[in-house]
């Protein structure tokens, strides 16, 4: 971890800039001695940031692109809250690489399973670590002893919580680490409160929607669970009970999602188990709080007779959690850094939606179930954003016995401090290069694009919602949506808010096809004299992700539905030269039917491919049904001679020697039209039922989902139409390496005929690839693959590739 410290914030980046050319003049430097340096050597000054990194390369990458993730620091000392989640984070192996490595952690995880093994009858390692799918009692114990290993162990390296917070099942975690209840009671009561919810059974679904707007449509068989935040609440209740609402709720078009473990906490289901849960409370010994900790049941501190009480503990279990009350009165009170205990981001995400005006800075410490860090660098970038925040304790020493090494001198921030003449006004050049952040927002990273901010008014108010729907501050008029971190859900949200802002009226259709402030004034008429008629479409067949750049353009497949708009996850990770393209089906806008057939579908898009780029080499990547036809795109390219350079394939299933089966057809149509328009997924609705829904959110709320019902009955025969010709696709040989990228959790569905989701893809290329098959495993399922994390991972693959391409493009050939 290297620590860079200024007391501007353009000196700051002077010194991250300064290091790189300073590690680049001298590759002799050892890494944990310029660490080592940074810590004795230089003072920790006002505007800070940390750059993890295992090697020089990935230093210097990272000093490059490093921009502050923390506010500058006030005079007041740092305060820091734990935040403990509930069940529902945890998964097999959690925190494997900490146990191994770090001593504190690991032994804490042996405490508490020698605690737990009279209770569990087993060593509780074997189901934190080795079971793949452990029961939920040893499930939801392994999360418990995660949070509360992870929390000693960031204690010990200097990292004290001034103040805790727990979502259901972590508020124990939270009173243990107060000091209310040792852990050797705590775990085994755990235990049996685990068994006793289980043993009630029920459901509980999770629901994106307002406590206020749920509440009235709650019976005398449904409680509210928990209430998260502004637009989160959870319901629980008997099975059949929870159906009825589920269908009630797709009725009125509000997204929900059952919760995976058939339990129903903090409900009337759970009323006939209380008792015997008093009697398990009653053997144990609470005491006050030696650290404050605010608790679920009141939604603000606990009090010493709280904290003590049996009934306190029993409301606990059964009454409605007052989380989103909770942050807000943790906050009132210390303004803390938030600091995640566990796996994932859920309850920082939470915080920082109900706390979306006080823009607080969020800690994580242990990686997502589907990330692809490692535990040792998430922790150290935690410590590393710790520190940036103010908390000085938190830098640890580097491990060793490393050495003084030379560093840069500080990288003063130069500025122009001449009195000009009255009437003159400084040269362009000595004006900064980009805007300010506001406060509150990260900074703008670095793009290819010059920075040209906002002139008018109008492009002021639209610069302003942007800024604030990514959380970035100087956005220029043509910096892409999608370099700076958008997506498609986040362009559905930002064009709601241009709406009820009355600054701009656009589908979010408009923002995919033109993602720059200046596209989508331009594309709304407003500047250049274009029409909303001439405007670009999302739906048309080319469709330019990013234009800009002067690296051979990469070009995207799209997947069975039809559009390309998933694959705007890949642009922050191809770096800012990289043009994309997304290849779009015929028949989505109207102007041609769809293709005929699989040889008319190759040579329209061939064409399409020719329109940008004449000749090769050529660069294709495509995802699900995109793979197969950008393989046959491939074969068809070098039968005409053409050089392709890369061929990317994202868990592309194998369509030779199937048949078409109009009715399996019908229900995926539903299922990917579902997806595409961000509903959840109903497997028995029909597909019209499903354009019903659409059309109610848009008729309900017009900035609710991406399109509108006539665009998504056009999506919907397109994928009709590419279910129908994909058994034509026979693959041929594809001379030249693919880089295979495969779905390593995929779940089974209902759809036997789902070619997308059987076992075995890559192995089923290796016959049709006359090179090597790099086959890369996403830790997620084949739907999920274009979610930020899955498609970061495969964004960082294909860049490095990409950047090997480009390092032999620019290299002379060998006399």
């Amino acid at each position: 971890m290297l620590p860079l410290s200024a007391r501007t914030a353009g000196a700051l980046r002077g010194q991250a800039e300064a290091l790189a050319r300073h590690l680049e003049r001298r590759p002799g430097l050892r890494l944990d001695d310029v660490a080592h340096s940074l810590r004795t050597d230089r003072p920790a000054l006002r505007h800070r940031l940390t750059v993890t990194a295992a090697t020089r390369e990935e230093a210097l990458d990272a000093l490059r692109s490093a921009a502050p993730v923390t506010p500058p620091l006030s005079d007041d000392p740092a305060r820091v809250a734990f935040l403990l989640p509930g069940g529902g984070t945890q998964y097999p192996g959690m925190g494997a690489e900490l146990y191994r490595d770090h001593t504190v952690y690991r032994d804490t995880v042996d405490e508490c399973a020698r605690i737990l093994r009279p209770v569990l009858g087993a060593d509780l390692r074997t189901a934190l670590f080795e079971e793949r799918r452990p029961d939920d009692t040893a499930a939801f114990l392994g999360l418990v002893v995660t949070e509360y290993a992870l929390a000693r162990t960031l204690i010990e390296s200097g990292v004290r919580p001034d103040a805790l917070i727990g979502h259901s099942l972590g508020e124990y975690t939270a009173a243990c680490l107060a000091g209310v209840i040792d852990l050797a009671d705590m775990l085994p009561l755990v235990t049996e409160r685990i068994r006793l919810i289980s043993s009630a059974g029920g459901a509980t679904v999770g629901v994106a929607a307002p406590a206020e707007e749920i509440r009235p449509l709650l019976d005398d068989g449904l409680s509210l669970a928990a209430v998260n935040g502004p637009g989160a609440c959870t319901v629980a209740g008997h099975l059949d009970a929870v159906a009825r609402f589920e269908a009630e709720l797709t009725r009125r078009g509000v997204p929900f999602r059952r919760l995976r473990i058939p339990v129903a906490a903090h409900s009337h289901v759970l009323d006939p188990v209380l008792p015997a849960y008093e009697t398990h409370l009653r053997q144990v010994t609470l005491r006050p709080p030696r650290i404050p900790y605010v608790t679920n049941v009141t939604g603000t501190w606990v009090t010493d007779a709280q904290a003590t009480s049996v009934r306190h503990w029993l409301d606990h279990t059964r009454d409605t959690v007052r989380f989103a009350d909770g942050i807000a009165a943790l906050w009132d009170r210390l303004h803390p850094v938030l600091v995640e205990i566990g796996p994932g981001d859920t309850l920082t995400k939470l915080a920082t939606g109900r706390l979306a005006d006080a823009a607080p800075v969020t800690v994580t410490t242990m990686r997502h179930a589907k990330a692809g860090a490692s535990d040792g660098f998430v922790l150290a970038e935690a410590l590393g954003r710790l520190w940036s925040a103010g908390v000085d304790s938190a830098l640890p020493p580097v491990p060793g016995t490393p050495r003084r090494a030379p560093l840069p001198p500080y990288a003063f921030e130069r500025r122009r401090h001449w009195i000009d003449a009255p009437g003159t006004r400084a040269t362009p050049d000595d004006t900064p290069a980009t805007a300010e952040s506001a406060p509150g927002l990260a900074p703008r990273p670095r793009l290819t694009t010059e920075h040209v901010p906002p002139r008018t008014e109008r492009e002021r108010e639209v610069t302003r919602l942007w800024e604030d729907t990514l959380g970035i501050g100087g956005i220029g008029l043509h910096d892409n949506f999608f370099d700076l971190g958008g997506d498609s859900m986040r362009a559905v949200l930002l064009v709601g808010r241009l709406r009820e802002a009355g600054v701009l009226d656009v589908p979010a259709a408009t923002l995919l096809a033109a993602p720059t402030v200046a596209g989508v004034l331009a594309a709304a008429g407003e500047r250049g004299g274009q029409t909303p008629e001439s405007a670009p479409t999302a739906l048309g067949p080319l469709l330019p992700l990013r234009a800009e750049g002067t690296a051979t353009p990469l070009f995207c497949v799209h997947p069975g539905a039809g559009v390309s708009w998933r694959y705007t996850g890949l642009l922050p990770h191809l770096g800012g030269d990289q043009p994309v393209y997304g290849i779009q089906a015929a028949g989505l806008d109207g102007t041609r039917p769809p293709a005929p057939d699989a040889a008319a579908m190759v040579a329209h898009y061939l064409g399409l491919v020719r329109e940008v780029q004449p000749h090769g080499p050529y660069r294709l990547l495509g995802w699900s049904y995109g793979g197969f036809v950008a393989h046959a795109m491939a074969c068809a390219l070098q039968r005409d001679g053409e050089r392709v350079e890369l061929l990317a394939m994202l868990d592309a299933p194998q369509p030779h020697g199937t048949a078409h089966d109009p009715e399996a057809a019908e229900r995926q149509v539903a299922a990917l039209l579902s997806r595409v328009a961000g509903l959840p997924v109903d497997t028995g609705a029909p597909v019209e039922s499903v354009l019903d829904r659409i059309d109610a959110r848009v008729t309900a709320d017009p900035a609710s989902a991406p399109v509108t019902r006539a665009e998504a009955a056009a999506i919907a025969a397109v994928m009709r139409n590419n279910l129908r010709i994909a058994p034509q696709f026979a693959p041929g040989v594809y001379h030249g390496d693919v880089l295979f990228f495969s779905a390593a959790e995929e779940q089974p569905t209902d759809f036997p005929a789902d070619l997308a989701v059987l076992p075995g893809k890559a192995d089923s290329w290796r016959p049709h690839v006359d090179g090597t098959l790099h086959d890369h495993h996403v830790p997620c399922g084949h739907y999920e693959m274009t979610e930020p994390e899955p498609i970061a991972r495969i964004g960082e693959a294909v860049a490095k590739v990409l950047r090997g391409l480009g390092d032999r493009a620019s290299t002379p050939p060998s006399p």
